[in-house]
């Protein structure tokens, strides 16, 4: 009998081009950076991570477009909100809405009078910080007096050590209020009625967090911004305000960690030098993605539902010969001169460094360009400083085939490095 081998191929391909996100299990391989992902399938709502795709000052673009850092006044802001009347509760079969009476509804909702059901609501159950939210058949609104009960029974009885949140109004409710205060149209043939139309990813403007009952509004004109931050008694919408890193002093310049019992920190929302975002739920990932995407390309941002596998040839390797590496820091220490780091000239015999040190009080910041021609080096050293830094200089060496980059600290204090380097072979 004949023996049939077969070989299994993993999804392969340019990191840009694998699939976002993978199917639950598929292995894919990024060809030009060798790394290896497993993708976790449709799986936003475990994730509350936002990837933004590296492009030119990426950190910068992005953290002005969510902290409302270049247009404060008259374009393109944002807004962030709470929603009236949300609560967190302790679990249990049998919970109270403690929201002062009146069927536990805020002033403004249309059943503030009678006829509350459960679709009128949206239940969210924490634990671990993880949400999920009840389908509305899972629990049964009961009434005494003005107090508003939620029963669960069986298997939907909460967990003990998890919290409920309560949010009052529907999706729809809430971003029809932002219509009126916004006096957007009322004619949904008109395209400013589209704003808030979660389907129409080049219109909406407004983002909501049913989880947490938190959200954020985009105006686009000044006079949008005045009418969405005038406060009205009878809608959905209780604090809104500018984010934090605009408005330091805002009553509610950010929506993380709203509701510390949940027990997220209390924190701006902002974006790190990975280009990575971290949020409190993962509604609020897919919100803040849809929302970078719509200012700057549909491809830019996605939340990042793969998982990482890195390997020991994850530089990543950019090509054949050329390595790039993330930020190392180093210390240097006073009164010596040694190796900041060395690699085989066989390997790599050009460096670009970017660079930072901080000596006592005083910054400087530059490039440095180091090469050999396996006999003599070079090295060029171009920056800026706050004030003099001269004690602290750079040079370059060759050593048993290695080339090296070395400091010499002539002060009486230890200076602080961070840098980031390139490096490749010239053949």
């Amino acid at each position: 009998m004949a023996t049939t081998y077969t070989r299994i191929k993993n999804r392969r391909g340019l990191r840009a081009d694998l699939p976002q996100p993978l199917a639950d299990g598929e292995i894919g391989l990024a060809i030009d950076t060798r790394e290896v992902y497993i993708g976790t399938g449709n799986q936003n709502l475990l994730n509350a991570d936002v990837q933004v795709k590296p492009f030119l000052d990426a950190q910068k673009v992005v953290s002005d477009d969510l902290g409302n850092l270049t247009s404060s006044s008259t374009n393109n802001g944002v807004l962030n909100f709470n929603i009236t009347g949300t609560e967190v509760l302790n679990p249990g079969s049998n919970v109270a809405l403690a929201f002062s009476g009146n069927y536990g509804l805020p002033a403004g909702h249309p059943k503030l009078s009678g006829g509350l059901t459960e679709s009128d609501i949206i239940v969210t159950k924490f634990i671990n910080q993880i949400p999920t939210t009840y389908d509305s058949s899972q629990y049964v609104l009961s009434f005494s007096g003005t107090t508003t009960y939620l029963n669960f029974t069986g298997s939907n009885v909460p967990e003990s050590g998890s919290k409920l949140v309560v949010s009052k109004w529907t999706k729809s409710q809430i971003t029809e209020h932002m219509r009126e205060r916004a006096s957007w149209s009322t004619s949904s043939s008109d395209a400013t009625y589209k704003k808030y139309q979660y389907n129409d990813l080049a219109n909406n403007q407004v983002y909501v967090d049913m989880t947490t009952g938190t959200g954020f509004v985009q105006f686009v004109t000044n006079s949008e911004k005045t009418a969405l931050a005038t406060a009205n008694a009878s809608d959905s919408i209780n604090l809104i305000d500018e984010p934090t890193a605009i408005k330091p002093a805002s009553t509610y310049g950010s929506f993380l960690g709203q509701h510390t019992a949940l027990g997220h920190t209390v924190r701006d929302i902002e974006i790190d030098s990975n280009l990575k975002i971290d949020l409190d739920t993962p509604e609020q990932a897919v919100n803040v993605s849809n929302f970078i995407n719509k200012k700057r390309g549909q491809s830019i941002s996605r939340v990042a539902s793969n998982i990482e596998i890195f390997t020991e040839a994850s530089y990543p390797k950019y090509l054949t010969n050329q390595y790039v590496a993330s930020m190392k820091k180093a210390t240097l220490t006073n009164g010596t001169t040694a190796v900041i780091l060395q690699y085989p000239v066989a390997e790599a015999n050009v460096y670009k460094i970017d660079y930072s040190l901080k000596l006592g009080t005083e910054f400087r910041t530059g490039t440095i360009h180091i090469t050999t021609d396996g006999t003599d080096t070079v090295i060029n050293d171009s920056h800026v400083e706050t004030a003099s830094t001269s004690d602290i200089t750079f040079s370059a060496a060759l050593d048993s085939a290695n080339l090296q980059f070395k400091y010499t600290n002539a002060n009486a204090s230890s200076a602080n490095l961070s840098y980031k380097i390139e490096r490749w072979l010239q053949e």
